[in-house]
């Protein structure tokens, strides 16, 4: 996942054969654009960034009460906890702003680990019980195989996964990524289908009228990490790539309005996830009223 996480709190799960899920970063706050499973695994830069610093906050309690020290770990940039569109449509604020994400993820400038401090006085010995308080004891890892094959190996007992189900509900991580895992299925089922791929090559057209020779949607991103790659970390270089992102995503918002992908998508979204809606059905409906019932806990927070 694409995310601006510290490394502690990003090793919460260890992913043995990972696949594509639903990557992390910025745009997705556009309601307009279609998601698989109603945005089963969409939240708001907002909610993202309220959620996290929830866990956080119940990390913290945990670890202070296994005797250990934590800082919690803050969001310098919530739209890059915000999941990104997995049709690869553009939400217009964001793509004016911050293009594709892409030279913004590398050249930003991210704080130091607020527990690494911490972690560097301690001896080795408590420096690995630490670590095991906080994403868990490989003695104590449950395997979770996804529909897409993918294995999930994590620690129920561990303080990450204690976070997760004090704001989430204690099933959370088993179900949130299985609906990432329906979520790639259908968007890549959608993907395939004529309706978008007519719509994906007026895309392309519009594209070579702006003088961009691409075949697909993937085609812009991977262009802009080319050109970072070959700006090799030169900061006038990096600067240059930014501006032609800004510019790749305009026009690649522009066509994908005129193409209608959005509208595409949403035409076949309903049958590409029929399936999963009906072999799932519960597992959707009790990680809907998980989500609901975190977000609500925040209203709740709040007040």
């Amino acid at each position: 996942m694409r995310r601006q996480l510290w490394p502690a709190a990003a090793a919460c799960l260890l992913v043995a054969g990972c696949g594509a899920s639903g990557h992390e970063g910025p745009g997705g706050g556009e309601p307009g654009l279609p998601r698989p499973l109603s945005g089963a695994v969409h939240f708001s830069a907002a909610q993202a960034g309220a959620l996290h610093r929830s866990e956080e906050e119940q990390v913290r309690s945990c670890m202070r009460g296994r005797g250990h020290v934590y800082r919690a770990v803050p969001v310098s940039d919530p739209y890059r906890l915000v999941a990104e569109n997995p049709y690869g449509l553009l939400d217009a604020d964001r793509a004016r702003e911050d293009g594709y994400g892409i030279t913004a993820e590398q050249v930003v400038d991210r704080p130091q680990d607020p527990n690494a401090s911490h972690l560097s006085a301690l001896s080795e010995t408590d420096r690995t019980a630490w670590q095991k308080a906080l994403v868990g004891d490989e003695k104590h890892h449950r395997t979770l195989t996804l529909p897409d094959g993918v294995k999930i190996r994590y620690d129920p007992r561990s303080c990450v996964q204690a976070a997760s189900g004090a704001v989430f509900g204690k099933r959370w991580t088993e179900l949130h990524h299985l609906m990432e895992a329906l979520t790639n299925d259908i968007a890549g089922t959608v993907r395939k289908t004529p309706g978008f791929r007519e719509a994906e090559q007026a895309w392309a057209g519009c594209m070579a009228e702006k003088g961009h020779t691409y075949r697909g949607l993937s085609d812009p991103r991977a262009e802009t990490g080319r050109l970072l790659e070959k700006a090799d970390g030169d900061p006038a270089g990096q600067r240059s790539v930014g501006r032609t992102e800004l510019t790749l995503a305009g026009d690649d918002l522009v066509c994908q309005q005129e193409a209608r992908l959005a509208e595409a998508a949403a035409e076949v979204q309903g049958d590409a996830e029929r399936k999963s809606r009906e072999k799932w059905r519960q597992e959707i409906e009790d990680h809907g009223a998980m989500k609901a019932a975190a977000l609500a806990g925040l209203g709740r927070t709040a007040g």
